[in-house]
């Protein structure tokens, strides 16, 4: 599985996996290969006591008691597989034992082989049998196949050196040599598979918090999305009761300048056509005096009208100056 560079979090698919917590992993890993070693216990269970058909042609004198050994770690290795169900112990347990069991059971085998070389060759091959089984169902670090493979070659080595019958001369060239290169290779292949997997485990882990990361920004973007929809529909509302505003008020500004325009203007024309009438009549210096300050208001209150009724034409608003108010005052 392959964990892509995601440009959200500017970071690189190493760093991802390298965040990835030890404890997830481990998780994912026990039940990876919990049933691995499942399998592997009920292949020991079933298949232990049928190697005794290789004990019957290597050891004849002895196959009996072999098969009772058998049959004694099938048993065991049953009643591990339930102690560690019941307890939930590590899956390690499950295979560990068996393997461990089977390893002793086929060393202990060589105290009762002969001398004919074909015997030491063809139980060398039945060893070779575990190590490939072990190396296709277990699943752990290599430290415990370390473990199990120091305490085969020691117990191994002890029963070869109490029996009279074989010496390390003959144990390597007739399968020997070979039975040492599958246990390596058991070895290799055992700790490839379980630093695959164990990438594999982490690339998927955090592949799905890039994913869940993903999805909770997308889950933020869409919140924010609803609020950005909120303001501008609240922008759009305000916008249509400022446009109603206006128009009321463009309203009561075409009222105003109508008003302006023939109301108020009227009245100004037929005070300065009256100002124009008494002038023509015989006053006295005092009454033209009065007639010209009328006349001058008059005409400042009928430019003032017409001021106002051009600002509204252009819409502008209509300032008045001081000079003006007060003359009008």
């Amino acid at each position: 599985m392959r964990l892509f560079f995601n440009p959200l979090f500017k970071i690189s698919p190493q760093e991802s996996i390298a965040q990835v917590s030890e404890g997830s992993w481990r998780n994912e890993l026990e039940v990876a290969s919990g049933k691995y070693h499942h399998a592997a216990a009920w292949f020991a269970i079933l298949l232990d006591p049928l190697f005794a058909v290789t004990d019957y042609i290597n050891i004849h004198e002895n196959w009996f008691h072999i098969f009772i050994l058998r049959v004694s770690v099938s048993l065991i290795t049953l009643a591990n597989l339930w102690v560690c169900r019941k307890l939930s112990l590590p899956s390690s347990y499950i295979a560990g034992v068996p393997l461990l069991l089977i390893s002793l059971q086929n060393a202990y085998t060589y105290n009762f082989l002969d001398n004919d070389n074909t015997h030491l060759v063809g139980h060398n091959f039945n060893y070779m049998a575990l190590i490939i089984g072990a190396a296709m169902f277990v699943l752990w670090h290599w430290l415990y196949s370390a473990i199990v493979i120091v305490i085969s070659v020691f117990t191994t080595a002890y029963f070869i050196y109490n029996n009279p019958y074989l010496s390390l001369n003959e144990f390597f060239p007739n399968g020997g040599l070979l039975l040492c290169v599958v246990t390596i290779f058991m070895l290799v292949l055992i700790q490839t598979r379980y630093n695959l997997t164990v990438k594999e485990i982490k690339t998927r882990i955090a592949l799905q918090i890039s994913n869940e990361e993903v999805q909770l920004q997308n889950e933020e973007l869409q919140a924010q999305e609803e609020i950005i929809r909120g303001i501008n529909e609240n922008l759009e509302n305000l916008i249509h009761v400022r446009t109603l505003e206006l128009k009321k008020k463009n309203q009561a500004l075409e009222e105003y300048a109508f008003i302006n325009a023939h109301k108020l203007r009227a009245p100004v024309a037929s005070i300065l056509g009256l100002i124009n009438l008494i002038k023509k009549g015989n006053l006295d210096e005092d009454t033209r005096n009065m007639v010209s300050h009328l006349q001058l208001s008059a005409d400042k209150l009928d430019a003032v009208v017409n001021s106002i009724t051009k600002a509204i034409e252009k819409g502008d608003d209509y300032k008045d100056t001081s000079d003006q108010n007060q003359s009008l005052l």
